[in-house]
């Protein structure tokens, strides 16, 4: 093994990061990782996407690390099954009392919940074709309608019981959106609230509610002590306002395609997008890959 005191980490970012824009990993980017690691390094997945959506890059890139997944809401090794997952979510209670308020959901067409034990989409929308499409882009298919997916009525939150990791809450109408947010602002301050639009397809827009502790600065500080490597030999790629947390507390890279505002608030870019493998270039430029 490389010596401990020269190792580095590196924690990335999938989607507008990693990944192309088509959802791929280049073949040049998983042979510059795997150089990287075969040095002795460790490369580390930081993603919003569940494990189900992200399994499939881990075993590609042939990882054995810890990977954080729901931004950090969990923390898991999937190449170890006796590694303890670490869930930093919240409990059940508190999704129960927020949407106890009828006024709240009034203004809410779906909130759609990652729990430890199963993933529910609450509504009582009857268009088919808008719930699965708002369900496809996070990562839910089809033809899961059973086994560890439930659909239940808007007014069902009585039926959580485990910790929960992650809300989805799909807004149909635009107006309501500052209402919603700060509303469940007002409701508690351990609570975090970012937005973020549904592609142009959709007339709404999504509000993602996490625990203070599920975000990728507090991941990247547990994979920095886990690894024993300093935050000052740690480097993290990321391209939107979730990864900045993780990006100000270690050599952080701004992706080429980033917002204006993760660019503004990072000292460092790359300089190629991820469609032009920008993580896998600034890597061999840094590492003498």
């Amino acid at each position: 093994m490389k010596n401990l005191a020269n190792r580095n980490l590196v924690v990335c970012d999938l989607d507008g990061s990693l990944l192309r824009s088509d959802e791929t990993i280049s073949d040049f980017s998983v042979s510059t990782i795997k150089k990287f690691i075969k040095k002795g390094n460790i490369f580390c997945i930081a993603t919003g996407r569940p494990i189900r959506a992200a399994i499939d890059y881990y075993n590609q890139l042939g990882l054995n690390t810890i990977m954080a997944n729901l931004n950090g809401g969990i923390l898991i090794n999937p190449s170890k099954p006796d590694f303890s997952l670490l869930n930093l979510g919240f409990s059940s209670d508190t999704v129960k009392f927020l949407f106890s308020n009828k006024k709240l959901l009034s203004h809410i067409t779906c909130v759609f919940v990652e729990s430890i034990d199963a993933t529910y989409l609450f509504t009582d929308k009857k268009n088919e074709y808008l719930k699965w499409e708002f369900l496809s882009k996070f990562h839910v298919a089809s033809n899961s309608k059973k086994g560890n997916f439930k659909i239940l009525k808007l007014n069902e939150f009585e039926s959580l019981n485990n910790e929960i990791n992650s809300i989805l809450i799909y807004i149909e109408n635009k107006e309501s959106l500052d209402y919603v947010t700060f509303k469940i602002k007002e409701f508690t301050s351990t609570l975090v609230v970012r937005n973020w639009s549904l592609p142009s397809d959709f007339a709404g827009t999504v509000i993602e509610v996490n625990s203070i502790f599920s975000n990728k600065g507090t991941a990247i500080k547990f994979l920095s002590s886990y690894y024993m490597i300093p935050l000052s030999q740690t480097y993290s790629f990321g391209d939107g306002e979730n990864d900045l947390d993780m990006l100000s507390k270690s050599n952080g890279y701004a992706m080429k395609n980033s917002s204006y505002t993760v660019k503004l608030l990072t000292n460092k870019i790359t300089t190629h997008t991820n469609d032009e493998d920008g993580i896998a270039i600034q890597m061999k430029k840094l590492f003498n890959l």
